[in-house]
């Protein structure tokens, strides 16, 4: 039937014609088509395809290896390149150029295994919207691993402002709207379905987004991890990628078990992690006696030696400020906006408890770190020309395939 609609691209073909052709039922008609987003959707994607030249028969003998594909706005005349890319990302979020539409580049490459999609991308810069339409059904029942290496993004959230920074892994919980603004990106993302993630309870509404640095030791081990199982998917049958992704999926949920569990014992250094989860967002001497079976007067006892636990938070959240004040970019963050995105909604008073903390001014440590170089990409992606199929990817991901 594929290579029949094949044939009619330019004039189409009705689904009662591909009934009566190979006499099935629409039932059955509807039934087969349905992995590929149904007639009209496989009709549409092959078209695209072969206007661009970039449809490709799959190889059998090749079906064990890891599926990939691959985005390139080169490819693309310049009007059609950020609608390509809007429509490649359209379940995930609205995306707008910031500057002239038809200078917008974007280059995404992809593995898929199993359930995950592993994508290396870089992009100009742009504005993103996922609006509540997007969060509905299935669309909200997926998760994010970011691996920001350069690049800035502002995000709006319910729950406040949120800068992601480069060197930095976050984990993104994707059921929340949300509105951001971009400086040019380059990142590796993994999409993992929820259920994938037990630990992922973690997240909630206050609470979406998790981070660890890349130059710190659970940071830098996840990435070595990531690094090294995208390398192997040349290499490794299907089979073989599965049970590796399986196996990195377990070291995130060790990374994420001390947040997740509710039976915890009620130590000083089990709260302090629960805590630090939590930076975003006030967490209350009750919840803590609630979370860890704990009474008010062993809460207060433990946290005696930080001044209190509002005391230990606002210094934590000063630690953090401090550490995405030298690593942003001075053109493109303001120091409100670090504040902010830290639960310091008073400039002055972020200004004067800073100095305090620190002795030295917000504006002296702000790029202290920043290094505008070119970013080495490590070339551990590659794929083939399927952009239809990548674009199918992200759909399933999200669960809003059309």
């Amino acid at each position: 039937m594929q290579q029949f609609l094949m044939t009619r691209l330019q004039g189409g073909v009705r689904v009662e014609r591909l009934c009566r052709r190979f006499l099935v039922s629409r039932r059955a008609m509807h039934r087969l088509f349905e992995p590929l987003g149904g007639v009209r959707q496989f009709g549409n994607g092959a078209r695209l395809e072969l206007r661009y030249g970039e449809l490709r028969g799959a190889d059998p003998r090749r079906m064990s290896k890891v599926p990939t594909s691959q985005f390139d706005y080169r490819k693309f005349p310049p009007a059609d390149r950020l609608p390509a890319f809007r429509q490649l990302t359209a379940s995930l979020y609205e995306t707008w150029a910031l500057g002239d539409p038809e200078s917008f580049q974007a280059e995404a490459h992809g593995h898929q295994v199993k359930d995950l999609i592993f994508t290396e991308v870089e992009f100009g810069a742009a504005r993103f919207a996922r609006s509540a339409a997007h969060t509905q059904g299935g669309g909200k029942d997926f998760l994010t691993l970011h691996a920001q290496l350069a690049g800035i993004e502002r995000l709006v959230m319910d729950h406040g402002i949120v800068q992601l920074l480069p060197g930095r892994i976050y984990l993104r919980d994707w059921a929340h709207p949300f509105a951001s603004r971009s400086t040019p990106m380059y990142m590796h993302t993994i999409v993992v379905p929820r259920h994938r993630l037990a630990s992922s309870v973690v997240l909630d509404a206050e609470n979406p987004i998790l981070d660890w640095r890349i130059s710190e030791p659970d940071g830098g081990m996840l990435f070595k991890l990531w690094a090294e199982l995208v390398k192997s998917f040349a290499t490794v049958t299907l089979e073989q990628a599965q049970v590796l992704c399986d196996a990195f999926l377990g070291f995130v949920d060790g990374l994420l078990c001390g947040f997740a569990h509710k039976d915890r014992p009620a130590t000083l250094q089990s709260m302090e992690r629960f805590l630090a989860a939590r930076l975003r967002r006030d967490v209350t001497v009750e919840e803590l006696c609630e979370r860890f079976h704990a009474s008010r007067a062993t809460v207060y006892r433990l946290f005696e030696p930080h001044g209190g636990v509002r005391a230990y938070m606002s210094r934590r959240r000063m630690e953090r400020a401090y550490a995405d004040l030298c690593q942003a970019d001075p053109k493109h963050v303001q120091i409100a906006e670090i504040a902010a995105s830290w639960q310091f909604s008073d400039a002055s008073t972020f200004s004067r408890r800073f100095r305090q903390q620190f002795g030295q001014s917000p504006s002296d440590v702000l790029g202290r770190d920043f290094e505008a170089r070119e970013v080495l990409h490590p070339g551990i992606i590659h794929g083939a020309d399927m952009y239809s199929l990548y674009m199918k990817w992200f759909n399933n991901a999200s669960n809003l395939a059309p």
